[in-house]
């Protein structure tokens, strides 16, 4: 059985949210980001991405989602797999701007915990 997988893909100020099988290639990833980004799929490169978003890996097409190291471990939904998307005719660099942090929550909006006596 399958599991599904889930990604952030990343390039410069954009991010693109996808789900895929752990047994799909890279090729389909790159489909589907080709499709929205409306580039041909020559044009796209995608990138396995560290915790701290610094690349790792060429991703090729005929690799296995799986065979890369995503499994449903480490690209749930609550926290997808980071992928960085880099577009080759456009001729730049890997580049991602990270998605701002909400601010903290205010001491009046906390629960506070109850008093022990």
């Amino acid at each position: 059985m399958t599991q599904e997988l889930f990604f952030e893909v990343r390039r410069k100020k954009a991010h693109y949210y996808l789900d895929a099988e752990e047994s799909d290639s890279v090729s389909n990833l790159k489909q589907m980001i080709a499709g929205i980004l409306k580039e041909p799929l020559t044009n796209v490169e995608l990138w396995k991405l560290d915790e701290e978003g610094r690349k790792t890996q060429l991703l090729h097409d005929s690799a296995r989602l799986v065979d890369c190291g995503y499994s449903s471990t480490n690209a749930k939904a609550q926290s997808p797999a980071a992928i960085g998307l880099r577009l080759i005719a456009a001729d730049e660099q890997l580049e991602m701007t990270d998605v701002s942090t909400p601010p903290p929550i205010p001491d009046t909006m906390r629960q506070d915990p109850a008093p022990q006596d």
